[in-house]
């Protein structure tokens, strides 16, 4: 059943889901210690908006003495987690305490929100042949993390192996992704590099705040093996690339079993490139845990935007840095970048 009405974000807080598991996991979900009816808290409102989010701008250029045209300069926008040096999130913070730098040049910021808004989460799971001992486990989590969503959120989940497979299409209804959980079945080689790739590129069609939740060991196969076509290089470039953080849950199996391999490094780099964050649970009630602590985690964040000083026609790499003024102990996280590539310029005669 549909809901009807959109809860306000910027006022009340949202609710947990309740999304029903299936009977063969009920016994690992039973030692988690889940809290629900418990929604991520809100920070505290900041003052208003610094102003009306700026989606593009324009600004005049000449060609010669004869021709001049409009080029669109869009702004950039930044979600900002703040902790402090234990891991504690700051809430609180008004416009006035940040400081943004663009390949080190400080920039102006046009917009500023601390306001509780929904998220669209991506969930990609591995499910190839290598995960076999530890597909019941990756299961749980995908429960887990649909089980802590809030109301209004939106999820979508996708598995991969030498492909990537998506599930319905995002929605609040969480229900209709639990089939292709349950259909899981390990095989085939691990193409995590390409499956990085494909599933950042079908999330960069969603506008709104948005996140990629991948669980996986962090190896892949190599093309030699049918794994990746892709490099390692050019999936944490795709992070780098991507306006969504990217979270990382790296497993090593809760089975007789145990687990195989943890490609630690990878799977560290691909998160902070992103500006997220990657978590390594060692028994089901960390699991719990971790996923109550990113959804948590993606709705305290900050939204700032701003407009580049630097003329986008330059294009290249820009990197990005977020400080917080006066406090060397607060920690702000957020993307380290992104490319400005420039317009097409077309020309009209005066």
């Amino acid at each position: 059943m549909k809901r009807s009405g959109n809860l306000d974000y910027g006022r009340s807080r949202p609710t947990l889901r309740t999304v029903l598991i299936p009977t063969a996991l009920t016994t690992l979900l039973a030692a988690a210690s889940f809290a629900p009816g418990q929604p991520p808290a809100q920070p505290p409102a900041a003052e208003t908006a610094v102003e009306q989010k700026p989606e593009t701008t324009q600004r005049e250029a000449t060609l010669g003495d004869r021709f001049s045209f409009m080029v669109r300069v869009p702004s950039v926008t930044l979600d900002v987690v703040v902790a402090d040096e234990r891991g504690r999130f700051i809430t609180g913070l008004g416009p006035e305490d940040f400081e943004i730098l663009e390949d080190g040049v400080p920039q102006e910021i046009r917009y500023f929100t601390a306001d509780l808004t929904p998220v669209t989460s991506l969930l990609l799971l591995d499910s190839s042949a290598s995960v076999r001992s530890s597909l019941s486990a990756i299961q749980t989590a995908a429960y887990i993390f649909l089980r802590n969503m809030a109301s209004e959120d939106q999820g979508r989940v996708a598995t991969f192996s030498e492909g990537v497979r998506f599930g319905p299409p995002y929605t609040t209804e969480i229900w209709d992704q639990v089939p292709m959980i349950r259909a899981m079945r390990p095989f085939g080689k691990t193409a995590l590099y390409d499956a990085i790739l494909t599933s950042l590129q079908e999330l960069s069609r969603v506008e709104e705040r948005k996140a990629l939740i991948l669980v996986s060991d962090g190896e892949d196969s190599g093309p030699d093996a049918k794994g990746s076509v892709s490099t390692r290089e050019q999936a944490l470039e795709g992070a780098r690339l991507s306006e969504g953080a990217i979270y990382t849950v790296g497993y090593t199996g809760w089975s007789p079993e145990g687990g195989g391999k943890l490609n630690r490094e990878f799977l560290d780099d691909v998160a902070d490139q992103s500006g997220g964050r990657s978590y390594y649970p060692e028994k089901i009630e960390d699991l719990s845990r971790h996923f109550r602590q990113i959804q948590h985690e993606l709705h305290r964040q900050y939204q700032l935007a701003y407009l580049p000083s630097r003329d986008r026609k330059e294009g290249g790499w820009r990197s990005i840095e977020v400080r917080i003024k006066d406090r060397d102990d607060l920690i702000a996280r957020t993307r380290k970048g992104y490319y400005a590539a420039p317009e097409t310029e077309t020309s009209t005669s005066r």
